[in-house]
């Protein structure tokens, strides 16, 4: 489908096409059977690769949320 198959949908203000953008997301029915977006994935890979050229670099998880919590701070 595409927005051709819209009725009226090049005469929608980008407000309307924002709200049913918004409508159709809330729409999905399962939302966790999606594929992670590109972009995701392709942050994913780069971290692996890093993390592969130098474990040590990589935070506990203790170290981790300490970071977190100074964040917020």
């Amino acid at each position: 489908m595409s927005v051709k198959d819209i009725p009226n949908f090049d005469q929608l203000t980008d407000l309307e096409r924002l709200e049913l953008a918004e409508a159709l997301t809330a729409s999905i029915r399962n939302p966790d059977a999606l594929p992670a977006p590109v972009a995701h994935r392709l942050e994913l890979e780069k971290r692996w690769f890093q993390y592969e050229q130098n474990p040590s670099a990589a935070l506990s998880p203790d170290q981790f949320w300490t970071q977190v919590q100074a964040l917020k701070a």
